[in-house]
């Protein structure tokens, strides 16, 4: 059953804009409150745009103690326009020379400072802009007028303004699926494209739900999206520690929070956010020799999305949209891999050195090696992949019969946790429940530098990936856990000014304490953000192609 309620409601007074994070000691993560108050959608406003906006707010019954809302908010403004996008400035006076060009082929230009800051308070950089239109086919024509006039020596897009991250009117929608673990006839897991496709082109968010026949469903954690070989669609698989019922399949990249899922005492699911996640996985012989595994399943020998402790260089941090290298790699792939066909074919394009697999069968035993990759992984076993001195390694230990054993150890804060069945954990980030927002995101790896150098969006000239990713409006999708352990899975629309703008990284932050979660985090965004409830998509993606193939799922299935 649906019922709708509309507010308008004039405050005097901004909503916090984030939660207090409380410590669970046992593994990082965030603690419940066993006498707290039953969770409920909020009456007041959400903290989107000025006090005062409408703001309407349905919702249904999913199933017993899980309700879907949707809430609908403000209006766009008539102070934002589409604009054509010279591009993004470190200085205003780094714009002159640009600006000087574009008079000389007459074109007006105009200065426009970011709506956000470094981590020491400075203005992240200016666009050069050029008009005011209220449709972008206006903007796109002058655009190309631009191109034109310059003998394509600028090439400007356009953009507009109520993505920027400035005060806006709106419109918004926000999805939330709440899930009361004590009362729900249902339970979260997280779904691998196809089951066991890891490494092809990913799986959108209902196809999951309808494979596996889910309540409901959204987009998960960060997957790698780069296609330098030309591929019809990216090979994809998450990035970061990914748990599927006490299964390890892709390693951490350090420093990250992720969202864990567990049974308690009773068997009732629980929901925490732990921080600070980090695997170990060791491969040693029968001598004692032993050597590091850096991640299972990752397509793409010696690249690595996102960087972290399974790269060399340029850092051994993680940096979020950042490809890094490793021409030491060494990856295992099982049966997870392309549904256990094949293992992974690539190799950076930039290494030219050895490189090695080892198959691998179910009692540890080598069945053989080859410098050629791509083997299939026998039934319950797996193929090594290695280049440099892990190709070495691997070559030293080829011959039929040898016994390798494999351990893993997954941690949160330092503190063990269990690969056992019933549980399941993503890994993205950053963590919205702290008081620092800003700092904590940048140690967790979005940070507006990468080693004091910002390269710009996907290493493009004139481009700011921070000013882009976290202060921009965008696309998002978050999970919290309230004081009484509801969990509250949230989805916001977003690059669509007609119809829900997003919401940077502060303001996702702010929806999410406003819902009441004292601990959430962030899992991947823009085109990849996506709900799905009873086989209905009630997000809308912002991909102009459609919905996007993702390299994990948040599945609601019936207990």
């Amino acid at each position: 059953m649906r019922t709708t309620k509309s507010i308008r409601i004039l405050a005097a007074r901004l909503l916090p804009v984030v939660a207090l994070t409380l410590t669970l000691a046992s593994c990082g993560g965030d603690d419940l409150t066993p006498a707290a108050q039953r969770w409920a959608m909020p009456a007041n406003e959400m903290p989107l745009g000025p006090q005062g906006l409408a703001q309407g707010v349905s919702s249904q019954s999913v199933a017993t103690g899980v309700t879907y809302y949707q809430i609908k908010r403000g209006a766009p403004s008539a102070a934002d326009f589409w604009t054509v996008n010279i591009g993004f400035y470190a200085t205003q006076a780094a714009t002159q020379t640009d600006a000087t060009n574009l008079a000389a082929a007459g074109f007006t230009t105009r200065v426009d400072a970011s709506a956000g800051t470094d981590l020491q308070g400075n203005v992240l950089g200016y666009w050069l802009s050029v008009g005011r239109y209220a449709a972008q086919a206006d903007a796109t024509a002058t655009a190309a007028q631009i191109a034109q006039a310059t003998r394509n020596r600028y090439k400007p897009g356009t953009r507009h303004t109520s993505l920027a991250g400035n005060p806006t009117t709106g419109p918004w929608i926000v999805n939330v699926l709440a899930i009361d673990p004590s009362r729900a006839g249902a339970a979260l897991s997280v779904a691998l494209p196809g089951g066991n496709d890891l490494g092809a082109g990913g799986e959108t968010v209902s196809a999951a739900q309808a494979r596996v026949n889910a309540l409901a469903g959204i987009n998960g954690g960060f997957f790698t999206n780069i296609n330098p070989f030309g591929a019809p669609l990216p090979p994809r698989s998450p990035v970061g520690a990914t748990i599927v019922d006490g299964r390890l399949a892709a390693a951490a990249i350090g420093k990250r929070p992720g969202l864990l899922l567990a049974r308690d005492a009773n068997g009732r699911q629980r929901a925490t956010i732990v921080r600070n996640l980090a695997t170990t996985i060791t491969l040693t012989d029968a001598q004692g020799s032993a050597i590091a595994v850096q991640t299972l399943n990752r397509p793409i020998l010696g690249t690595v999305v996102n960087c972290g402790v399974q790269a060399q260089t340029p850092t051994r941090e993680p940096a979020q949209d950042t490809v890094c290298t490793n021409y030491d790699d060494l990856v295992m792939y099982d049966a997870l891999y392309l549904r256990g066909g094949a293992s992974n074919t690539l190799v950076d394009a930039g290494y030219q050195g050895a490189r090695y697999e080892l198959v691998v069968d179910a009692n540890g035993a080598v069945v053989g090696g080859h410098a050629t990759l791509g083997a299939a992984p026998p039934p319950n076993g797996y193929v090594l992949q290695g280049l440099g001195a892990s190709a070495a390694w691997l070559q030293a230990h080829a011959t039929p019969g040898t016994r390798l054993a494999v351990s893993q150890r997954l941690s949160a804060n330092g503190a063990d946790l269990a690969l056992a069945s019933g549980t399941s954990l993503v890994e993205a980030g950053p963590t919205l429940s702290v008081p620092n927002l800003a700092q904590s995101a940048a140690q967790e790896g979005f940070a507006p530098t990468v080693g004091g150098v910002d390269a710009g969006e996907g290493g493009a000239a004139n481009g700011n990936w921070y000013n882009g990713w976290y202060v921009a409006r965008n696309g998002r999708t978050a999970v919290g856990v309230a004081a009484d352990g509801t969990i509250l899975l949230v989805e916001i629309d977003g690059r669509q000014p007609a119809l829900s703008l997003g919401t940077s990284i502060p303001e996702t932050a702010a929806v999410m304490a406003w819902l009441g979660a004292t601990s959430a985090v962030n899992l991947d965004g823009g085109g990849s953000s996506n709900m799905v409830i009873g086989g209905k998509t009630v997000g809308h993606p912002s991909d102009t192609t459609g919905e996007r193939g993702v390299g994990d799922t948040l599945m609601l299935l019936p207990s």
